[in-house]
């Protein structure tokens, strides 16, 4: 198998491309994502931003950082994705809703931001604070991708959180106003990016109290999943329930009839809390990973998709990076003794190249060799 340096070179060559003085993540070379057009996303420029600073490439986080920058929406946050607008001749926010945020690249990006901040404090010749950047970004994250009631991330920017009703288990949800308000009471498991929370928590000392407070909800809302399913799967979206719980939803809730399934979102899951877990070995979060590691490691190969289960999704028969390395990380975190199969699965992947795979499994090595990002 590639070392980790290898995989870092084939990937930046791969997927990072400059425009102006600035860099992006090139998220759509094989034109699969439905706006055709499109070439990056924030959640991209966040896994970029998270990588170069643990491969200590500096000049790459700078344009990264730029990227960032000339992209914040009007609330401070990274708007969600960008198209070649071959028209005007230029890169410009996708139509219909590209200057809003999603949760999960404000995250990382932030993350990477104090990262950097404790390696290299500032950029050549002084010209970007990071972590000046870095609180700002944490303000607006608070502010816009927080529901302030249940402490979950809220799906973006775009979310409205109306004032809350309150029934007898206290906290039971908004009350419905318009669209927007629909999800404020929906959570996407894949950002619950704990590792970088306990970095906001460490760091933005204004909002700490808060930040941990997040790390909380979340955790009991992993924990409250295992107990509804005990394979550890927990599904692309969640919805809060009328016992005050999140929980998967019987319909679509915003992509697809997959969204109550371990599904192309949450495959992230054991990733971000096997992370966690190194960072802090919070009890809270083992019985969590051992069950998926348990259930992992049960599989004759790991498929890309799953009823929580544990049946697989119908169609989804073959294997996919994106399912296969989060789950990798989770069962090496557990020291589980089928480990070495799921390794022998991921190097058979090794030539299915995509940018969503290939990034994950990058960060998966990257932050079990070194989960302090310093």
């Amino acid at each position: 198998m590639p070392s980790i340096e290898q995989k870092y070179h084939e990937w930046r060559t791969e997927y990072v491309r400059a425009w102006n003085d600035m860099m992006y993540i090139d998220y759509n070379k094989k034109g699969e994502v439905e706006q055709k057009n499109a070439i990056t996303c924030s959640e991209a420029i966040g896994y970029g931003m998270l990588i170069s600073v643990l491969m200590r490439n500096q000049q790459d986080f700078d344009g990264l950082l730029r990227w960032f920058l000339h992209f914040r929406n009007e609330k401070g946050l990274c708007s969600w994705q960008q198209i070649d607008d071959k028209h005007n001749r230029t890169y410009s926010n996708a139509p219909d809703g590209g200057c809003n945020s999603a949760t999960d690249g404000d995250v990382d990006i932030a993350t990477s931001l104090f990262y950097a901040a404790r390696v290299w404090g500032r950029s050549p010749c002084g010209r970007y604070d990071y972590r000046q950047i870095a609180v700002p970004l944490c303000k607006a994250i608070w502010d816009y991708e927080i529901n302030h009631y249940t402490f979950m991330p809220t799906l973006g920017d775009w979310v409205n959180v109306p004032e809350p009703q309150m029934g007898a288990m206290g906290y039971s949800g908004g009350a419905s106003c318009g669209e927007e308000s629909a999800y404020a009471d929906v959570t996407r498991p894949s950002d619950f990016i704990l590792s970088g929370f306990l970095t906001f928590y460490n760091e933005d000392v204004e909002r700490s109290q808060q930040w941990g407070k997040v790390m909380d909800a979340i955790i009991t809302t992993v924990q409250h999943q295992l107990h509804l399913n005990p394979t550890g799967l927990i599904g692309d979206f969640l919805k809060l329930a009328a016992n005050g719980y999140f929980e998967p939803s019987r319909e679509k809730i915003l992509e697809s009839d997959n969204d109550k399934d371990y599904n192309w979102n949450s495959c992230r899951v054991p990733w971000r809390l096997a992370v966690y877990y190194l960072l802090t070995q919070d009890p809270r979060i083992q019985p969590v990973l051992m069950a998926q590691s348990s259930f992992f490691g049960s599989l004759p190969e790991i498929h890309a998709g799953y009823h929580l289960n544990g049946h697989m999704i119908h169609d989804r028969s073959y294997c996919d990076m994106s399912f296969t390395a989060p789950a990798s990380v989770a069962m090496w975190t557990m020291r589980h003794p089928n480990l070495a199969k799921i390794q022998n699965e991921m190097e058979s992947l090794e030539s299915d190249k995509s940018y969503f795979g290939d990034s994950i499994q990058l960060l998966c090595l990257l932050q079990a060799r070194n989960p302090t990002g310093f």
